[in-house]
């Protein structure tokens, strides 16, 4: 197999969480391409690579153990078999930014108060504004911060800050094709440092706040509701009924 070889400077970025043969969104189902460079890493059971292009095309069976190199732009596709769990991870230049824009999140500094947009969350654009907003908050809270925090590089931002932006773009706008299930995207974190009702009151404030902060509208309002109703199913999930409930309905 002619393995392309990863450019020794890139580092570590977004890794996505472990997916199955059912819970591999469609896009990555179909035929596509990627941005950066990135890697397949197979845990458990088959999964079959093809490039459909490039200079030495692959089409193979990875096993347990086995890795494949993804380079950017180069259409492919994976298929897992029904017993395969694997993962994707990214990769990005050291250099590259971290938070679309000229919001530097790593400097530890608040970069509010943010300016009132005087209109509702009614477009693409604002809503990765207020997504941008949010997170710029959120990783430099104390509670928040250390599940983004594992190593550096560890976390794309703008690949992170787009993925979300697509979610609530579905949820506000309608926008079709977004089918990953966010509760069970957050398992691994859970896991691997439990969530607590301190969290979750904090991610709430924070979401509120960048929305009150910046937009009005039945767009703006329809947002906080469905924030308050994921966090309220997500600490059902993960905490058990009853040990945690939005500060409104206490």
């Amino acid at each position: 197999m002619n393995e392309p070889t990863l450019p020794s400077e890139l580092v570590a970025a977004r890794r996505t969480p472990l997916f199955n043969v059912e819970s591999l969104p469609d896009q990555l189902a179909e035929s596509h391409r990627t941005t950066v460079w990135a890697q397949l890493f197979v845990q458990s059971g088959t999964v079959h690579y093809t490039d459909h292009e490039g200079d030495t095309p692959r089409d193979v069976g990875l096993g347990p153990g086995d890795t494949a190199v993804i380079e950017p732009g180069i259409e492919h596709r994976v298929e897992p078999a029904t017993d395969a769990t694997f993962f994707i991870q990214f990769y990005r230049a050291p250099d590259a930014p971290m938070v679309p824009g000229s919001v530097a999140v790593d400097s530890r500094r608040r970069s509010g108060p943010w300016e009132h947009r005087h209109r509702d969350l009614d477009t693409t654009e604002e809503v990765h504004e207020m997504v941008t907003r949010q997170y710029v908050d959120v990783v430099q809270d104390e509670l928040l911060e250390p599940y983004f925090d594992f190593e550096p590089g560890f976390i794309d931002w703008q690949a992170h800050i787009e993925s979300v932006t697509d979610h609530w773009c579905h949820v506000l706008l309608y926008a079709p094709g977004y089918e990953i299930d966010v509760i069970e995207a957050h398992r691994t974190l859970h896991d691997a440092d439990p969530f607590t009702p301190e969290l979750f009151d904090r991610w709430l404030e924070i979401f509120h706040d960048a929305v009150d902060g910046g937009w009005t509208g039945p767009h703006a309002e329809h947002a906080k509701k469905r924030a308050t109703g994921m966090a309220w199913a997500m600490a059902q999930r993960f905490l058990g009924k009853g040990t945690w409930r939005p500060a409104q309905h206490r």
